[in-house]
């Protein structure tokens, strides 16, 4: 699959530390004025759950997708579960995140050559983060925990923060970066109040469906810049289970 389209690098200010790099924030939040967290209560933080994610290799189709798992434990799938410098949560704002850490057993094996990207086809492993968030039409952040059973939002990022050589790249699609398209997230399953089972795909009826933004990480003055590098492809079907 060849790319749509080449423009000229941009750069985009990311986040003030690369800790934030999962995230389709722009800024991180400043830290509130001293003193003011004695002039309210904060709410109690909700759950951020320990999950096991399932990664497939096909859709349901069965055509190949451009992020798979490493068919580690299965054949066309394979499971993640936090374990040995591996996450894999529900984070309290309300996002999936998997997360290969400091590690080489696992990976997740990336389409990008052969869709033009100038990266090589294959596994990636060490600090590889993959992510998925909702939102509102306002763009303002909303948690899949609350997601009632068989609802589904289509507003929502899918984001691979990955490593070749000695540079970090981010290949995303999200309602925050224009003209890239959306994931899609149903809610399968709940408990009490909160959902515990979803699934992650394209939305293919989003604008741009399938389109997906790569960049650079670059860093300025203790600032973390992304640099666009190109607008190529993602497709990608991911479970998650509390």
């Amino acid at each position: 699959m060849q790319p749509i389209i080449h423009l000229t690098r941009t750069i985009v200010t990311a986040a003030l530390v690369i800790s934030a790099a999962c995230s389709d924030q722009a800024v991180m939040p400043i830290s509130p004025p001293f003193g003011a967290a004695s002039a309210a209560k904060a709410p109690p933080q909700p759950p951020a759950p320990i999950v096991t994610s399932t990664v497939y290799d096909a859709d349901a189709s069965g055509a190949a997708l451009l992020t798979r798992s490493d068919d580690f434990n299965g054949t066309g799938s394979a499971t993640y579960t936090t374990a040995n410098n591996i996450t894999s949560h529900i984070s309290e704002s309300g996002a999936w995140v998997l997360y290969l850490g400091n590690q080489t057993a696992r990976t997740i094996r990336l389409a990008l050559a052969s869709q033009g990207i100038p990266l090589p086809d294959g596994n990636y492993s060490s600090n590889v983060e993959l992510y998925s968030q909702c939102f509102d039409s306002s763009t303002t952040q909303i948690s899949i925990l609350a997601m009632a059973a068989g609802a589904i939002y289509g507003n929502c990022s899918f984001g691979i923060d990955f490593s070749s050589g000695n540079t970090k790249y981010k290949l995303v699609m999200s309602p925050k970066f224009a003209g890239t398209g959306s994931a899609m997230v149903t809610c399968n399953a709940v408990a009490g109040a909160y959902c515990t089972r979803w699934t992650i795909v394209p939305n293919p009826n989003a604008a741009n469906a399938g389109v997906a933004n790569l960049y650079t990480f670059s860093q300025s003055r203790g600032t973390v810049l992304l640099v666009y590098d190109g607008t190529y492809h993602n497709s990608f079907s991911v479970t998650a289970v509390q």
